[in-house]
């Protein structure tokens, strides 16, 4: 590319501007897809109650009190999960008391439970009306 006095060079300058932006974009320190460690959700009193059945469940050791509190979806894989488990649902229930929010929305909330050395992960589920059921554990 020839410059002629008097043109100005608009094209290369734009590109150069343009690998900036993009280049500054790219580099962030967070990508928008990643979990945010600086966000707190908020448990609301509705899981804050599934919560606690759920404790007393576990606890029970009983096995149709559990699946009780899960959503009818979950409820056939939940009962194969369940079975062998009766040494562990008051681990289970000891954790729960224990339970950290690590994700919340309107419609799904994750907690984080630790049994022994190992972390698990439990999921509740809004079936509307604010009512919370389990889907996964």
């Amino acid at each position: 590319m020839i410059n002629r006095p008097g043109k100005s060079c608009k094209y290369p300058v734009a590109l150069i501007i343009s690998a900036l932006i993009i280049w500054n974009m790219c580099s962030s320190k967070q990508s928008p897809n990643s979990p945010d460690d600086d966000i707190t959700y908020i448990e609301t009193a509705a899981m804050a109650a599934l919560s606690d059945s759920l404790i007393f469940a576990f606890q029970s050791e009983n096995k149709d009190s559990v699946l009780a509190l899960v959503s009818p979806e979950y409820r056939a894989v939940s009962e194969e999960e369940l079975d062998g488990t009766l040494n562990t649902m008051a681990a289970v229930s000891r954790a729960l008391e224990k339970r950290k929010l690590v994700y919340a929305s309107g419609l799904y909330a994750e907690y984080e439970i630790i049994i022994g050395e190992e972390k698990y992960s439990v999921a509740y589920g809004n079936c509307g009306n604010d009512h919370w059921q389990l889907i996964r554990f």
